[in-house]
């Protein structure tokens, strides 16, 4: 019998600690432990949660806007797509443009996030030393990630009802086809990205030779039959394309053969099912929940790795040896040379240094990396040109404020522009992301403000990286133009220094802006951004199709003064305008530069 009343009491008795039955928690978590990593997963979506609300809501009224509507108006609406079963062309992309966000989204949401979790923050093994199994850790990212694309989906519907772009009522399900498509193209991401010890551009590559193909030759925006028969093959292994058929079905009964459903329907679930157990195969292997049979990933690089530095440590102890009995031909140490006077902690006058760090970076993949910066205006000119020419007689010049007259094809109305937008997504993607990753990642920034460096060699610097590498890729892309006949040699010549010029201001302002961001998420704000000048920008149709409001706030936009300068250049046609475009980027390029100085300062010197 207990001596101790306050024991002896049941009633008395104060509440159980969480941790009196660790087993009993812990046999909770593993019974639900999908659902736990799903829920760290979504808690860490709200850091953007905004950004996921408001593109679910903008991104259907922009492509309503500038495709439905913008593009609509040069191919036509009626009687076109009544074979299809819509009663426009709005009507008819709404549904695979759905599709086709979901996918994108899953280009982003399946790659970094999954590089932090093994490589950057290591989240997955922290997940990993709980009850958790690495199954679990992989189902519950993918779990997480299907919300997203719920919700999205769910929004992106809502909208697209309220503008009459969906007829039938079964329109709702497109919300489970457009999350099926973007699980089959984004599962087998995961799985590779998965395999991965680093990364080296592989996230950019990814979006250039996987998904813009796949949403650029899936019949989006056009019928896929337009398309020749080689390039049609490339949409019927797309999952785009299934997702897009479906939608459209769902949407407002596109004529579809029933042997022709089930196939959309089991392609979809079957690349899905096949991925999510691949996946989940190599997250067991990775995290070592249980012996793995095979080989370790990466042992082999790691190997070599591991030779390379013996032969080096090795060489590097020859030259000591050798210096220590060679004669000492001087007296004292080579003279460092500093900058003195004002100004002198913001430049060291070693630019050179911080843009041939950056070219060794990048030497082993260079041809790759050219390579991916010629593919997506290439894609872009390839998929218009084929898929839309064939709905458009022509695009009449005075409607896109050319002198002369006349009708123009339309792969020439948009090839300069392409060009345009092709150096706009070049310079920001190696002054955002690249920037981002050195800054926030690797913290390379913090070591080279620690040497004499200057916050204006490190924005210089890397802006210089981003002009070399657009312009090859604008070198590259005019020199299809000129295959093409699209262009004439002293024009691509103009051009290919205009491209600079463009690059070099939106590399400017894409430096100073990133160095305001704290997440990778962030980078969506990003899209948001780029997205609309895209689409709105007299890019892909002319501006005067919209009314004089709506005309004035695109010539606002950084990216239609490329676009009409580079159209000036192409088509030789010159005005008073040509030069308020160039004084527009040169406003550009000094207040980026002066911002971007001031930031690298703010963040790294006292």
């Amino acid at each position: 019998m207990s001596t101790d009343p306050l024991t002896a009491d049941p009633a008395l008795k104060g509440p159980a600690s969480p941790a009196a039955d660790k087993q009993a928690m812990a046999g909770r978590a593993r019974r639900f432990g999908a659902l736990h990593q799903a829920e760290r997963t979504l808690r860490s979506m709200r850091a953007y949660g905004t950004v996921i609300i408001f593109s679910s809501v903008s991104q259907p009224i922009m492509y309503i806007l500038a495709m439905g509507l913008g593009l609509g108006v040069l191919v036509g609406e009626g009687g076109d797509f009544a074979e299809y079963g819509a009663s426009s062309y709005l009507m008819y992309i709404a549904p695979a443009i759905l599709a086709s966000t979901v996918a994108m989204a899953a280009g982003i949401e399946f790659t970094f996030p999954v590089m932090e979790g093994f490589k950057w923050r290591r989240l997955y093994y922290g997940a990993q030393a709980s009850p958790l199994s690495p199954g679990q850790i992989a189902s519950g990212h993918i779990l997480a990630v299907s919300v997203r694309f719920g919700i999205h989906a769910a929004v992106f519907t809502v909208v697209l009802y309220l503008f009459g772009a969906i007829s039938s009522p079964l329109g709702v399900l497109m919300i489970v086809s457009a999350m099926l498509g973007g699980l089959a193209i984004g599962l087998p991401i995961m799985a590779y990205v998965s395999t991965l010890r680093d990364e080296k551009g592989q996230m950019s590559l990814i979006q250039r030779f996987v998904i813009m193909p796949l949403f650029l030759f899936s019949g989006t925006f056009y019928p896929l039959t337009n398309l020749p028969g080689f390039l049609q093959v490339l949409g019927w292994f797309s999952p785009i394309w299934h997702a897009n058929e479906l939608g459209r079905l769902l949407a407002f009964g596109q004529p579809t053969p029933a042997w022709l459903i089930v196939v959309h329907v089991l392609y979809l679930l079957g690349i899905t099912v096949t991925a999510w157990l691949v996946t989940v195969r190599i997250f067991t292997r990775r995290l070592g929940l249980e012996e793995w049979r095979g080989r370790t990933p990466g042992a082999k690089a790691d190997a070599r790795r591991q030779d390379r530095l013996a032969v080096k440590d090795a060489s590097d102890v020859a030259r000591s040896a050798a210096a220590e009995t060679a004669p000492a031909s001087r007296g004292e140490l080579p003279r460092i040379s500093f900058r003195r006077g004002f100004g002198a902690n913001y430049y060291s006058g070693n630019i050179r240094a911080v843009f041939g760090r950056g070219l060794t970076a990048i030497r082993n993949n260079r041809g790759v990396i050219f390579l991916s910066g010629l593919l997506e205006p290439v894609l872009f000119l390839t998929s218009f040109g084929l898929g839309i020419s064939p709905m458009i007689a022509g695009v009449d010049a005075e409607q896109v404020g050319l002198s002369g007259g006349g009708t123009i094809s339309y792969a020439a109305f948009i090839a300069p522009a392409l060009l345009a937008v092709s150096a706009m997504n070049g310079a920001i993607f190696d002054s955002t992301w690249n920037v981002f990753f050195k800054l926030k990642i690797t913290k390379l920034y913090r070591t080279m403000m620690s040497t004499s460096l200057g916050p204006v060699d490190v924005a210089v610097g890397e802006i210089c990286l981003a002009l070399f590498r657009g312009g090859l890729y604008a070198l590259g892309f005019l020199g299809v133009l000129l295959v093409g006949g699209l262009v004439d040699p002293l024009a691509a010549v103009l051009m290919w220094f205009t491209a600079l010029f463009v690059a070099l201001g939106f590399a400017s302002v894409g430096m100073a802006v990133t160095s305001f961001m704290t997440r990778f998420q962030q980078m969506d704000w990003m899209m948001m951004v780029l997205m609309p000048m895209f689409l709105f920008s007299a890019t892909l149709f002319p501006i005067s199709v919209y009314p004089v409001g709506v005309q004035a706030f695109i010539q606002a936009l950084p990216l239609w003064h490329a676009v009409e300068l580079m159209r000036d250049i192409a088509f030789w046609d010159f005005s008073g305008l040509t030069l308020v475009h160039i004084g527009y980027y040169l406003v550009m390029i000094v207040a980026g530069l002066a911002l971007t100085t001031y930031r690298m300062k703010k963040l790294f010197l006292r």
